[in-house]
């Protein structure tokens, strides 16, 4: 299960609601690497009850990104209507990042996630993923971006880059020397 069923019963509901939030909390001070077993402790659960809600440390994953994805999906979507949308990419794709990089070690999960289109991951970003797909089309068209580039490519591009030990975001200036890659050079 990737997330709460719609008629859940309520001992069912508080678990997952306590593994999701002790999920978030373990990885945001051990890294997404942390042992799940650790936060089935910190939510004061068995480990079968882990895994009944998350059969995968990418479920957790996907439950802790969904909330992201739609905010990214709706700001690509409102950027596609935008008279100005396709040279905003920049924006949208510094909003991926921050996203991305919440959690120390969550990046490169969801780069993984995302390229593999049968993952938990892959599911939960399909439609922030076919709305950038739909903007980085638009500013191919106009001018904006070299013609090479897939949408998937971009986002793993952008998950893959180094991070800041201290903090677990992306390094300066990688992102920016990405940005101007994308670019239509003449």
């Amino acid at each position: 299960m990737t997330g709460p069923a719609k008629r859940q019963r309520a001992d069912a509901r508080r678990n997952y609601d306590v593994l999701f939030e002790a999920a978030k909390d373990v990885f945001a001070r051990l890294g997404t690497d942390a042992p799940l077993e650790v936060v089935a402790q910190e939510a004061g659960v068995g480990r079968g009850t882990l895994y009944r809600h998350f059969p995968s440390r990418e479920h957790v994953f996907a439950a802790i990104m969904r909330d992201s994805a739609d905010l990214l999906d709706a700001q690509a979507r409102d950027l596609l209507d935008a008279p100005d949308g396709a040279g905003r990419l920049p924006e949208w794709l510094r909003l991926y990042d921050r996203a991305a990089t919440e959690y120390p070690g969550m990046s490169g999960h969801v780069g993984d996630g995302l390229a593999d289109d049968g993952s938990p991951v892959a599911t939960t970003c399909a439609p922030m993923k076919a709305s950038f797909a739909a903007l980085l089309d638009r500013a191919r068209a106009e001018g904006h971006v070299r013609p090479d580039v897939t949408a998937t490519q971009v986002l793993t591009l952008v998950g893959a880059l180094p991070k800041d030990p201290a903090t677990g975001r992306t390094a300066e200036p990688y992102l920016d020397v990405v940005l101007e890659g994308l670019r239509i050079t003449t």
